[in-house]
């Protein structure tokens, strides 16, 4: 069983729960973070002092107090954890349930296990802790049910690049210049034009700014 996990939850009634939870199901050292900077410096110092952590389990979204953050977000925070520490598990634990989310984060991020937040959320979470321990992923009923759903639209790297581009509103002949800058292709002003317009039609914009609304929404480009 991990011997020393690490919870990244903002709000304290749920981060008792969490604990509580774990913390017995577990009988291991369990640590606790409100917001993604405090995750990643927690993740540090337990590499630094050789005692690092086996699993993070953490929720998607974080309410942020009055002082500057780096990290915002539990997808930010997980890219920058598999940067630090590539071998660690990750369950995410959250009250999102969009199909298009929950596939991303198993095929872009390659975390271990997805439990949804409810009624039986922590029995969830020690079933995922139990399975991700034997080697497996996880995932809840609604997560699973999420994962089988047909049709459902997914982005892969050079699509949410572009389309993060096109939010921060650089133009096509821009864009084609930061990717062949970045070595980034295909790269030219046509191809990019060719991708835009599908990406249009997959998410049945009409214009590029209904588009990167519509992937907003859908947190498909946090």
């Amino acid at each position: 069983m991990f011997t020393k996990i690490l919870i990244a939850e903002d709000e304290d009634s749920d981060n008792l729960g969490i604990v509580s939870a774990v913390s017995e199901f577990t009988n291991t050292s369990v640590d606790t973070a409100q917001f993604c900077d405090k995750t990643i410096l927690k993740i540090k110092e337990a590499i630094h002092k050789g005692n690092p952590y086996d699993l993070l389990i953490s929720d998607l979204s974080f309410a942020l107090d009055y002082k500057k953050h780096t990290i915002t977000t539990g997808k930010q925070l997980i890219e920058e954890v598999k940067k630090i520490q590539p071998t660690i598990k990750i369950i995410v634990f959250t009250g999102e349930k969009k199909p298009a989310i929950i596939k991303s984060f198993f095929a872009n991020h390659k975390i271990n296990g997805y439990v949804c937040k409810g009624l039986y959320g922590l029995p969830q979470l020690t079933n995922a802790i139990n399975a991700v321990d034997q080697g497996h992923t996880y995932t809840c009923p609604v997560s699973k049910d999420a994962l089988h759903q047909k049709n459902v639209l997914q982005l892969d790297t050079y699509e949410v690049q572009l389309l993060k581009l096109l939010a921060k509103g650089y133009k096509q002949d821009e864009i084609s210049q930061y990717f062949i800058e970045n070595d980034i292709t295909p790269n030219s002003r046509r191809s990019i034009e060719d991708k835009i317009r599908k990406l249009r039609d997959d998410f049945n914009a009409k214009t590029n700014i209904q588009l990167v609304y519509t992937v907003n929404q859908l947190g498909l480009i946090d």
